[in-house]
């Protein structure tokens, strides 16, 4: 009888070390914040238009919404639009949130923001939004 105690005994010691193991991976995953990034080609001629107006949109969401992290920048990207033979410009807009609801309370609250709506309509004039590509991460830990 001993024996059969012990051996429950001990399958029920691993079994919460093992269930204890994954809450933690679990609970250190939820802490890591998503990245989400959309990348477009910029339209021939517009790439000073496209610096200029990334800087505005960066300046006015750092400005309005401390602790908001927004990110743009221009460059090249390997995207399914992007070519070797002939490469275009490119504008990266990059947000960082701690969930998905997070990142959407964040759009509703910008897509109220008048001269940031603004600010979107004039970067739609200097981008092919049919090259756009959205990609989502986790933060590595």
């Amino acid at each position: 009888m001993t024996k059969i105690w012990r051996r429950h005994a001990a399958r029920a010691v691993l079994t919460l070390i093992a269930v204890s193991a994954v809450m933690a991976v679990a609970a250190a995953q939820a802490d890591r914040a998503f990245v989400f990034s959309r990348v477009c080609n910029v339209l021939p001629g517009g790439k000073a238009e496209a610096d200029r107006l990334a800087r505005d949109m960066v300046t006015l969401v750092n400005e309005r919404y401390p602790g908001a992290e927004l990110t743009t920048q221009t460059g090249r990207w390997m995207t399914g639009f992007q070519s070797l033979e002939v490469p275009v410009d490119q504008i990266r807009f990059t947000e960082q949130h701690p969930d998905q609801t997070s990142r959407e309370d964040f759009n509703m609250i910008l897509l109220g923001d008048e001269e940031f709506v603004a600010l979107q309509r004039r970067v739609a004039d200097v981008v092919d939004a049919a090259t756009c590509t959205e990609s989502r991460f986790r933060v590595p830990s």
